[in-house]
This record gives C-alpha cells, sequence and structure tokens, in this order.
C-alpha cells in the first residue's frame, strides 16, 4: 500500500459503524454460567459453555463486542471482551477490512469506560478482569492490524489510560462520582490524596497494559513488531521508571502501600521488558531506579532477570552492575543478614537469588579480583547465607539457593590464569581458605539435629522433613566435589583424620556428617589415591565403624551412609583390591538389618562383585557360606545377592564353574515349577513366590554374563579363542544341558500359567531378555529361537503387547553373537552344510513367527477402534515388523502374499493412528523395509513391486497424518518416511502420486491452499534429505491446520 492509500485508509475505516448484536436471552444465559450456583450443576455449566462457544463462533458473533460491552454486569462485559479476544484470535479472516480501523477504536473506547474512575461499573470488583482482557485484545490486534492503523498502540493506550486519570483527577468537589460533595466537604490535602490515588491506580493499569503487551508480542516471536513497538520503548520506560520513584515519596501509610504496590508492579513489568530485550540505553535508564528500591524482592527479581537474560548477560556491562551491585551488598545489604537464623523474609530469599545470578553474570570478575577485600567481603556474604542457622529445606528454605553458586566459582577459578600459578601463590591461598571455610559450613549443615540418639525420631523430623533434609543434603554433595577440586588431597586427609578423633567418642551426628562429605567427594577422587582411602577403610575406621550397634535410629542412619560410601568408591576397590575382604565383612551383617539398609548393602556387594569379580574369585567359599544363608534376607536383597554371588562364579574357568552354577540355579528352577503348581489351582496365591524365583533366575542371567571389561580385557585372540571354547565344552556338560532344559521348561510353563498379571509379565520379560542378552555365549544363555516360537505360541493363546515386544527383541538377539559356524571363515564341506541347516532352521522359524503374529496383529487392529483401543499392542507389532525388516528381510518379502500385504495394510493403518509411539513406530517399520531392499539388495524388484501397489497409500496416509490428523511431533518420523519413498520412487511416478492426492478436495484439510500444495510437490520432488523433507512438511502442516503465522505454530516449530 502506497502513502496515499495509507493516509485514506483510516479515515475510509472510521465512516464505517461496527455491527451491534445482544439480547435478552443471550444476556441470561451468560449470567446464568456465570452464577455461584452453576459450578454444582456440571451439565448445566457444560451445556452453557457449549451454547456461548457455538455463537462465539458464528461470523455475527463480531457484533457481540459492541452490543454488551456497556452492561452492567461484568460477567457479560467480560464475556464481550472474551469474544473479541476469541475472534481475533481465531476468525480474523471473517472480519472484513473497512471494519478493522472500528474494531480498534471499538476496544479502546470500552477500554476508556471500563478504567473510567467517573463511572460506578470502574468500582465493580470484577471489572479488573474485564480490563486485563481488553488489554490481552489490543495485544492480539497489535499482531494483526497493519501498521498504519495502530502505528504507537502502546503510547495510545497509554495516553487512554492517562486521559481517564486527567479527567478524573481535575474534576470540581461536587461532580457526578467524584465521592465529594461540595458543603462540607472533606479537607484540599485530602481531596489531593484521593486524586494522587486515582493516579496510582492509573499508573497501575498503565503498567499491567505494558507488561500484558509486551508478553503477548514475545510469545508470538514476530520481529516485525520488534521493530514496530521500537518508538513506543521512551514511553514505556518513562512509565516503568517514574512508578519506581514514586516509591520513595511520602504520604500517611495508606499511600505508602500503594505506593509499595505500584513499585513492584513496575519491577514485573520491568522483568517483562528485560526478557523480551531492552537495549544498553533503556538498561542503563533502568538500573539506578531499581537499586534504589533494593532489597525490595521484586527488584532483586528484576536485577536477576538484568544479569541471565539482558544483553549484558555473560559477564557484560561490570561497570554498571557488577561493581555497584557487590558495593551494595558489601554495605547497605548487610543489614539483611545481620542474623542469619529464624525464617528468612522474602528479601531475604530475594537477596540470595540476586547473589547467585550475580556471581553466575560475573564469576571471571570477581575470580580475577580475589585479591580485592571488597570482593572477600562479598563471598564471605554468601558463605554466611549458606551458613544460615537450622537444616537445610525444613527451618529455613535460603541456604539452597547460595549452593549452586561454587560450582560456578570453582569451575572459574580453573579456566583462569590463577589456575596456572603456583599453589603458593597468595590468590590461591585465599581461594583455598574460601573452599576449606565452605567445607566447615558445609559439614555443619549436613549434620543432623540432636545430639546421640534420640526418642522422638531421626532429628526430630517427621517423614517429610527428612525427605526435605535429605534432598538438601544431597545438593550439597556438589558442592563437597567442587570443594575438593580446589582443596585436592588435603580436603580428604582432613577430613579422614577427623573422622578417626569423632570416632573416640564423639556423638553419631557428627561421625555421619563427616562421612556424608567424603561420600560425595567420590566423584573427584582419583582412583589411584593411596594415603585417605586406605586408612577409611581399614581397621581404623571401617574396623572400629563394625563394632558399633546394629539398631538405635542415629546408628542405623550411620551404618547406611557408611554402606553408601563403600558403593561411592566401588570402583577403587579395583585398583585396592587388598581392601575388599573388610568392606565385605562390612556389608554382609548389613544385609539383615533395616530395609534401606539391606536395600543399600545389596546394591554395594552386587556392583563389588560385578567389578572386582576376577579379584573375589580366590574367596569363593566365603560366597558359599552366604549363599547358604540367603533365605533369611528380603526378595529384593535375594535377588541382588545371587547376582552378586553369579558375578564372581563367572570369573572361575568354565569347568570348575559347573558345579556352582547348577547348586544355586538348581533350585530357583525348582521354586519356578513349584510356584507354577501352585498358580494353576491359585494364581493371586501363587503370584509372589513365582516373581521373585523368575527375578532371581534372572538374577543369575545378570551376573553369568561376562563383565563389560572382559571385551577389552581379552585382545590376544587366542585367549579368546580358548576362552570360547571352554565355554562351548562346559555347556555341552550333560549337567548344563539338562539345566538349560529345565530352565526352557520352566519358562514355558510360567508362559503357559500367565493370565495377564503385569508384575508376572514384567518378570516374564526381564527373564526371556537377559537369557538371550549375553555379548557371549554362557554356560546358561538359552537360544532366542525356541523362545520366539513360545512367545508366538503365547501371542495367539492370549494377544498382549508384552508377546509383540518380546518377539521383536528376540529376533533382534538371533544369531547375536554369530553362532561359532557363522563366525569361522574357512569351512569344510560338512560345516558348510551344517551352517546351511543352521540358516534354514532360523528362517523356518522367523518365517512361522512372522505369519502367526501377523494373525494376532490383524485381530485386534484390522476391527473398528483397534489401533486407538490398543496403543500398546501396536507399538510392539510395529517394532516387531522393524526387526523382522531390519534383520530378516528375505524371511519377510518371501512370505505367501497374502501375508505380506497383510503386513503392509496394517503399515498403512498404523500411519493412520493418532498416538504418537503407534505412529512412530509405524512409520520406522517402512523406514526399515525400504532401507534393507535397496540396490544392490537383490530383493529390491520384490519389494518394488509391492510400492507400486502401495506406495500411493503409504504417501496418502503419511501426508494425511501431517497435515490433519497425526500429532505434529511426528512430523520428522514421517519426513524419514517420505525422504525413503523419493529415493525409491521414480521422479515421474512420484509426481503422478503426488497430483492426484493433492488434487483431492479438502485433502488433508479444507485450510489447505492449493499453494501449500503446490510448494509442497515442488519440496518434495527437488529435495533428496530428511531436513528439506522436515521443513516441507512442517510449512505444509502449518497451513493445513490453520496455524501458519500464529503464536502457536510459531512458539511450537519443528
Amino acid at each position: 500500500m502506497d502513502e496515499e492509500e495509507q493516509a485514506q485508509a483510516p479515515s475510509q475505516g472510521s465512516n464505517l459503524s461496527f455491527p451491534v448484536l445482544s439480547g435478552p436471552d443471550l444476556e441470561r444465559t451468560i449470567l446464568h454460567l456465570f452464577d455461584p450456583s452453576t459450578p454444582s450443576n456440571p451439565e448445566l455449566a457444560k451445556h452453557l459453555q457449549h451454547e456461548l462457544q457455538q455463537l462465539q463462533a458464528a461470523p455475527e458473533a463480531w457484533g457481540l463486542i459492541a452490543g454488551l460491552s456497556t452492561h452492567d454486569d461484568p460477567n457479560v462485559r467480560f464475556f464481550s471482551a472474551h469474544t473479541a479476544q476469541v475472534k481475533i484470535s481465531r476468525d480474523w479472516a471473517t472480519l472484513p477490512a473497512e471494519l478493522q480501523p472500528a474494531l480498534l477504536a471499538l476496544i479502546l473506547e470500552t477500554l476508556s469506560t471500563a478504567i473510567n474512575p467517573m463511572s460506578h461499573l470502574t468500582y465493580q470488583p470484577a471489572n479488573g478482569v474485564v480490563i486485563r482482557k481488553l488489554f490481552g485484545c489490543l495485544a492480539s490486534l497489535i499482531l494483526r492490524l497493519p501498521f498504519y492503523l495502530f502505528p504507537h498502540p502502546i503510547l495510545t493506550v497509554l495516553q487512554t489510560v492517562a486521559s481517564a486519570a486527567a479527567v478524573a483527577t481535575s474534576l470540581p468537589p461536587s461532580a457526578p462520582a467524584s465521592g465529594y460533595n461540595t458543603p462540607g466537604g472533606p479537607s484540599r490535602n485530602a481531596l489531593s490524596q484521593d486524586a494522587e490515588m486515582i493516579r496510582h491506580k492509573m499508573r497501575l493499569w498503565g503498567l499491567e497494559w505494558c507488561g500484558i503487551c509486551v508478553e503477548e508480542i514475545g510469545r508470538a516471536g514476530i520481529s516485525d513488531q520488534k521493530k514496530h513497538l521500537e518508538g513506543d520503548l521512551p514511553a514505556v520506560m518513562s512509565t516503568i521508571t517514574e512508578a519506581m520513584s514514586s516509591h520513595v515519596q511520602g504520604g500517611n501509610l495508606e499511600l505508602q502501600e500503594e505506593r509499595l504496590r505500584e513499585a513492584e508492579a513496575a519491577c514485573r513489568c520491568a522483568e517483562s521488558w528485560v526478557d523480551y530485550g531492552l537495549g544498553a540505553d533503556e538498561l542503563n535508564a533502568l538500573v539506578p531506579s531499581l537499586y534504589s528500591l533494593l532489597p525490595l524482592a521484586a527488584a532483586s527479581s528484576t536485577l536477576v532477570e538484568v544479569l541471565s537474560e539482558s544483553i549484558w548477560r555473560f559477564g557484560k556491562g561490570t561497570k554498571v552492575l557488577t561493581e555497584p551491585l557487590v558495593a551494595w551488598v558489601i554495605g547497605p545489604g548487610q543489614s539483611l543478614i545481620a542474623a542469619t537464623e529464624g525464617e528468612p523474609s522474602d528479601e531475604v530469599i530475594g537477596f540470595a537469588k540476586l547473589l547467585a545470578a550475580l556471581v553466575e553474570h560475573s564469576s571471571e570478575w570477581l575470580v580475577a579480583r580475589l585479591g580485592q577485600s571488597d570482593v572477600q567481603a562479598f563471598l564471605g556474604t554468601i558463605l554466611r547465607i549458606t551458613g544460615w542457622q537450622g537444616s537445610g529445606g525444613v527451618d529455613e528454605a535460603v541456604s539452597e539457593l547460595t549452593l549452586p553458586i561454587y560450582p560456578m566459582l570453582q569451575e572459574a577459578i580453573m579456566d583462569s590464569d590463577l589456575f596456572q600459578s603456583p599453589q603458593t601463590s597468595p590468590e590461591w591461598t585465599i581461594a583455598k581458605d574460601l573452599f576449606r571455610e565452605l567445607i566447615t559450613v558445609t559439614r555443619a549443615k549436613v549434620r543432623w539435629p540432636g545430639s546421640g540418639e534420640s526418642s522422638d525420631g531421626l532429628g526430630g523430623m517427621d517423614r517429610e522433613e527428612r525427605e526435605a533434609f535429605d534432598c538438601w543434603r544431597r545438593d550439597a554433595g556438589e558442592v563437597i566435589v567442587c570443594a575438593y577440586y580446589i582443596v585436592r588431597d588435603e580436603m580428604l586427609q582432613s577430613l579422614t583424620h577427623l573422622v578417626a578423633e569423632q570416632l573416640q567418642g564423639a556423638p553419631w551426628q557428627d561421625i555421619e556428617a563427616t562421612l556424608h562429605c567424603i561420600r560425595y567427594s567420590s566423584e573427584a577422587v582419583p582412583l589411584g589415591e593411596d594415603t585417605s582411602l586406605p586408612v577409611l577403610f581399614g581397621e581404623q575406621i571401617l574396623g572400629r565403624l563394625s563394632t558399633r550397634p546394629l539398631h538405635g535410629r542415629g546408628e542405623e542412619r550411620l551404618r547406611l551412609t557408611v554402606v553408601s560410601t563403600i558403593q561411592s568408591y566401588e570402583e577403587w576397590f579395583k585398583f585396592h583390591p587388598d581392601h575388599l575382604l573388610p568392606v565385605l565383612n562390612y556389608l554382609v551383617p548389613s544385609l539383615s538389618s533395616t530395609h534401606h539398609i539391606s536395600r543399600s548393602a545389596a546394591d554395594a556387594l552386587k556392583a563389588l562383585c560385578d567389578i572386582c569379580r576376577n579379584k573375589l574369585v580366590q574367596h569363593i567359599g566365603a560366597f558359599s557360606d552366604l549363599h547358604g544363608k540367603i533365605g533369611d534376607l528380603g526378595p529384593e536383597e535375594q535377588t541382588k545377592v545371587i547376582q552378586a554371588i553369579t558375578s564372581v562364579i563367572q570369573a572361575l574357568s568354565p569347568p570348575d564353574a559347573i558345579g556352582p552354577v547348577e547348586g544355586i540355579l538348581g533350585p530357583i528352577v525348582d521354586r519356578i515349577n513349584s510356584a507354577v503348581g501352585l498358580a494353576q489351582a491359585h494364581h493371586e496365591t501363587a503370584q509372589p513366590a513365582l516373581v521373585q524365583s523368575m527375578n532371581a533366575l534372572a538374577a543369575c542371567f545378570k551376573g553369568l554374563s561376562p563383565a563389560d571389561d572382559d571385551m577389552f580385557d581379552l585382545d590376544d585372540g587366542d585367549e579368546t579363542t580358548d576362552k570360547a571354547a571352554a565355554v562351548a565344552a562346559a555347556r555341552s556338560d550333560p549337567t548344563m544341558l539338562s539345566l538349560r532344559g529345565r530352565i526352557e521348561s520352566a519358562i514355558t510353563a510360567v508362559v503357559q500359567v500367565w493370565s495377564g498379571d503385569a508384575e508376572v509379565a514384567d518378570s516374564i520379560s526381564s527373564l526371556v531378555k537377559h537369557s538371550t542378552l549375553s555379548s557371549s555365549d554362557t554356560l546358561i544363555s538359552l537360544s532366542p529361537l525356541p523362545l520366539l516360537t513360545l512367545v508366538t505360541t503365547a501371542a495367539e493363546r492370549f494377544p498382549s503387547a508384552l508377546w509383540m515386544s518380546l518377539a521383536s527383541t528376540l529376533t533382534l538377539r538371533i544369531n547375536s553373537p554369530p553362532s561359532p559356524l557363522t563366525a569361522k571363515k574357512d569351512k569344510t564341506q560338512a560345516e558348510e552344510e551344517a551352517h546351511t541347516h543352521e540358516e534354514h532352521e532360523r528362517w523356518e522359524i522367523v518365517a512361522d513367527a512372522a505369519g502367526r503374529l501377523v494373525v494376532v496383529a490383524g485381530g485386534l487392529m484390522g476391527v473398528e477402534g483397534g489401533i486407538r483401543d490398543h496403543p500398546d499392542v501396536v507399538e510392539g507389532w510395529f517394532k516387531f515388523c522393524s526387526a523382522v525388516s531390519s534383520r530378516f528381510p528375505g524371511v519377510l518379502l518371501r512370505l505367501p502374499t497374502h501375508i505380506i500385504e497383510a503386513y503392509m495394510s496394517l503399515g498403512v493403518m498404523g500411519l493412520a493412528a493418532h498416538e504418537r509411539f503407534s505412529l512412530t513406530t509405524a512409520s520406522g517399520f517402512f523406514v526399515a523395509l525400504l532401507a534393507t531392499t535397496r540396490f544392490p539388495s537383490p530383493l529390491e524388484p520384490i519389494a518394488d513391486t509391492l510400492l507400486k501397489h502401495f506406495g500411493p497409500q503409504i504417501l496418502r496416509a503419511l501426508l494425511l497424518s501431517a497435515g490433519s490428523e497425526g500429532p505434529r511431533s511426528v512430523i520428522p518420523n514421517l519426513a524419514e518416511l517420505l525422504a525413503s519413498l523419493v529415493v525409491r520412487v521414480p521422479g515421474e511416478e512420484m509426481a503422478s502420486w503426488l497430483n492426484a492426492i493433492l488434487a483431492e478436495e479438502g485433502f488433508p484439510d479444507a485450510r489447505a491452499t492449493s499453494e501449500a500444495k503446490a510448494r509442497l510437490k515442488t519440496a518434495v520432488l527437488r529435495s533428496r534429505t530428511t531436513k528439506k523433507m522436515r521443513e516441507a512438511l512442517h510449512e505444509f502442516a502449518l497451513v493445513a491446520r490453520g496455524l501458519d503465522n500464529t503464536t502457536y505454530g510459531n512458539a511450537t516449530a519443528i
């Protein structure tokens, strides 16, 4: 539009009146909906809401804005403003362009009436909600009106608000609605104060408008509006800073309180604008006003935003931010923490957040000036807040705000020149002194309250308070780690020496607090540490700890911390095996303690046995004794201890392991069979025993799997071959053959009695997966082939997502690791024939499972609503399809025609799913199939024949899902499928398919324009990468779903 048209446009709009629509029936419906008694009748409320929403959706609903805007009841006026916002947001295209100026004028006029102090409606309690809704309408109009129709939107609204204030405060004393009467009226001073209250209220509305406006525009993320608002920034900044300065003015107590509210509102508004993006000039004008409001919590919050989100973040603006704030903290700010005890005030909480933000912003600046007294005083202030009296998270909630500060300081020190300087330098001394003091403060803060055993529970806290304190202690653990990086070995030595002294007679709380700090140091302590940890895990400390009583709340807590400390240093023991036996001697009695201790002790034992199995194998006799006592433990502990023992057994030579393996697994298999027998008559009674015994058997499979390190330790090829040969020989032992047969029979029996119980299903899944999971054969690892047949039979008997998921897992496990015949390169003729027979057996079992499971899947998914009602089965089914397509595409494509067509048809149905995981896995199936049948695969001709028939269906389904019916989060997956199709299908054929599909009327949605369809077609035919396809599909989806150029669409871009 040229300048002449722009000049004429407003005058043309002003000659048109906005439509007016109202009526007593409509008003009664609105009042009925907002009646206090209506929520008690949900059906009525739902009916009324639906009726009003239907009316709002109609094109003529634009008339409701003017028709209801002057009603006496604020609920009706709210509905008028709400209708305006709904129509602007959703139905803007239905408003004729010539009426747009009239709509703006109408809403501004309605706002002027709503805030007019001369009107009695202004003083209704609900009127504020109406005003805020009108502000929302005006903010929405900024996003939609041409700039020339609303050239200075923020200033225009501020002037509307100011005009209302000016008219009201210049009224003669007897003016209507002024609240004054000339005869015997109030004094001039009272009138002046009332006028100031009106101006105060108008300034609050101005601040609220500035805040709502910038938040709405910020959410939209449209850069053009940003430029459009730059001209109004002086007015915004003036509004904010004037409101802040009013706080320091005098007046009566009520007026001072209102001015405080105004200052807080100004801070909130400023925070929104900082987040939106103020320039350096605006920030320079803002921060002095914020400093004048400190220690007001709202001012601290806004300064936090300036430090972390403005253009001065990442250490910029130290002259105007860091230096003044450090000076204020060590000066006037000290009055806030004169007494660091009791419940901290909002101002103190805000102060702590400001300190954290300032350190995050200026950590490099602070570290570079550690020698300065002001910086040292500043850091000392932070330490004082960290040490606030009381239990963290229970008695106070301020110390935790300072905990993130110390890792930032530690990282800044290690990144600075100071880290390269000699450890004896003055700056290093200061840094170490700071972190030494931090260790002392933290150790005092993590200490449980009290002294010795107490009758009122642990630290006198209830369960919720204990959990909160434990959470604080975990967070404090990160502080201990960063302190170690600065103080290093000296820290661990001092803590170890201290705990040795405390064992002479200090309360358990002191010992536990010190051990807590040692425990959390483990993340930083090097594995080669050989000074302090040998003392800790030796007779001097651990030996004396083992003699303490097992009972008492405090002693139990101390034992739990010792066990957790052992577990934290589990990797260290691998390099210091001499300390393993004393540690195990401490853990074994702990298995019989309280549930928390026994569970942690079992975890620690399991981890140590897994990591140090080769070192512990010499103590196999002790583990035999432990196995004899396993019946005294709880079910969870039994399972973990069994895994620990079998980990050590795995380190034995295969022939020597046969007896122990049989000794442990045989009784477990017998328990499973007993539980199965009981389950046939009393399923609920048998369920706990069935679950426990299956979990124990799964733990055996986990323990007997080779350790992760074995893959790296066996570098010698001959040694690897000898180990594999020894395992193969042991597997052929009659005892092991019989045991594996019994295990398979037991699993079969469990599957046959399963009746849908979720806990039993989880145990079956874990057992089947771990029995085939090992990276190399073990004495008891099972072949996935018979298990796949078993799972297929179970799926036919009791269709479930469990069986589909297991079928997928087992299919991927077939021949992984490769069988000896597969791995052998130079085969004899007999070996070649055996290998061929082996492969045919695999193919036949996979083909059998694939042919039977598709019938099961079709029975569930092929009925109306099947995909919607069984999303877990659908997801599991398509995972199985992907597994077969990836590992055995030849088996799949050589199935009978009707079966492979069933796979393709179900896949197309899956692309119509509305559930994200179902749609993702269906797309993944086709992607896998297309990838494994590409040239030079001999399967390409078979796959191409299928594509000619099903390709258009797949293309149509994915475009429909992307453009209308599917979740937008799946568009990347659909784009990958589209890219796979484009690579496989000739360009002319793909163009023909696209033309036919996109030519359908209203496809995929009536909002999809012909231009959007043309752009999509061009992008698809020209692009070959998933990235390009994703961008094209996303753009098309926004148009087809009506989200193009919307706040939501822009905010959820993929």
